[in-house]
């Protein structure tokens, strides 16, 4: 789904009461039975698969948490779905069904389900889970019980789902919820993903040459005397970056200077708007609660405008799109962009020269880097 067409089950998931009266279960609970009311193809064929037949529609009742008496225990139980109608020969039936997301299997649960259906004709029970181990487990009590047992885990029906979305967009929305949530088919271990991470791996030495190499090849007289000293620079390969990590005291106002490969640290798009790709990147850190931070940010907010006009994108502590509550600055511009140069000098001379401006930008005036000072210790 793209941003001018949110997804509600995402939206909703994000803002669902956290207080332990409607946890993620429940509310995928009630997606996917909206899913089965809207969606009469997705219904038919999924219920066709746990009764063997096609039922009447006008017949069928879906409902959640329904309250049944166990007169047995004499208490009251709440299934997470109950489904009763009749089949297409006239049969009745009753179907409930229990959920699970995180949760795991409890025998005596489904064994409670079980005395609720006894006496009634053509009774069945469904567990679905997310957890393969527990669905192979509870497939092993189907002998313990009087109503029929279906087992099935949530990618079975994420799988029957999406072959059968076309024509309904809440359940399109639905699998993309799933599959944002793990409730997908994994992707197996291939050759090709194998070879490519055998690739990545030479890939990313051949980024620490780069670096090593503007390190110690190129100028870096556009920085503050503070980070020109040798002894506070070393290439470092850490939080998916291959960077020359430009010490200052506990990090604070430490300069990462290098490539970017992966962004689940940082916590930012790539600056093609992706989240696969590699950036040339130029970050300065802090801890969210150091003191002198606010200035810090005053003297980059005052900046940015200028260093945007200098290429790629730049994001600010504050940021909506910058979610590492450590990053203060950080501007990137894809790899890419530099790969017309077809030798290695002038792919390493044009990537210089894009740090050497996003630079001069930043400490020009000199307000930045006596910002950056408040964070050395007194002495």
């Amino acid at each position: 789904m793209t941003d001018s067409r949110p997804n509600l089950f995402i939206s909703l998931f994000q803002w669902r009461p956290i207080d332990g009266r409607t946890p993620g279960e429940n509310f995928l609970t009630e997606a996917f039975v909206y899913c089965l009311r809207k969606n009469e193809t997705f219904r038919t064929r999924w219920l066709k698969k746990i009764l063997g037949s096609e039922v009447i529609d006008a017949d069928l009742r879906i409902s959640t948490r329904a309250s049944h008496v166990d007169d047995e225990r004499e208490t009251t139980i709440y299934p997470d779905i109950d489904i009763r109608g009749v089949l297409t020969s006239g049969q009745p039936f009753s179907l409930l069904v229990e959920v699970k997301w995180g949760a795991r299997y409890d025998h005596a649960q489904i064994a409670k389900y079980d005395r609720l259906l006894a006496g009634e004709p053509n009774s069945h029970l469904v567990f679905l889970s997310a957890n393969s181990i527990d669905c192979r487990n509870a497939a092993t009590q189907r002998g313990s019980l009087s109503s029929t047992f279906h087992v099935f885990e949530w990618q079975q029906v994420y799988a029957l789902l999406a072959t059968l979305s076309q024509d309904c967009p809440s359940s399109q929305e639905l699998v993309e919820f799933m599959h944002i949530h793990g409730l997908s088919p994994p992707e197996p271990i291939t050759q090709n993903l194998l070879q490519s991470y055998v690739t990545t791996r030479d890939f990313t030495k051949r980024l620490r040459r780069y670096c090593e190499k503007i390190l110690n090849e190129l100028p870096w007289d556009f920085l503050p005397l503070h980070y020109q000293d040798a002894t506070r620079q070393e290439v470092k390969d850490q939080y998916g970056r291959v960077a020359i990590v430009f010490r200052r005291h506990d990090w604070n106002g430490t300069i990462t200077i290098g490539f970017l490969y992966s962004n689940h640290d940082h916590r930012v798009k790539f600056a093609d708007g992706s989240d696969a790709s590699v950036d040339l990147m130029m970050r300065i850190e802090a801890n969210p609660t150091v003191v002198g931070r606010a200035e810090v940010v005053s003297a980059l907010q005052k900046r940015a405008s200028q260093v945007r006009q200098c290429g790629g994108v730049v994001r600010l502590a504050g940021d909506r799109d910058n979610q590492n509550p450590h990053t203060l600055f950080i501007a990137q511009r894809s790899l890419s962009e530099f790969l017309d140069n077809s030798d290695e000098t002038s792919q390493l001379l044009a990537m210089h020269a894009q740090i050497r401006e996003w630079s001069m930008v930043l400490f020009g005036g000199g307000e930045l880097e006596k910002a950056l000072e408040r964070f050395d210790p007194i002495g």
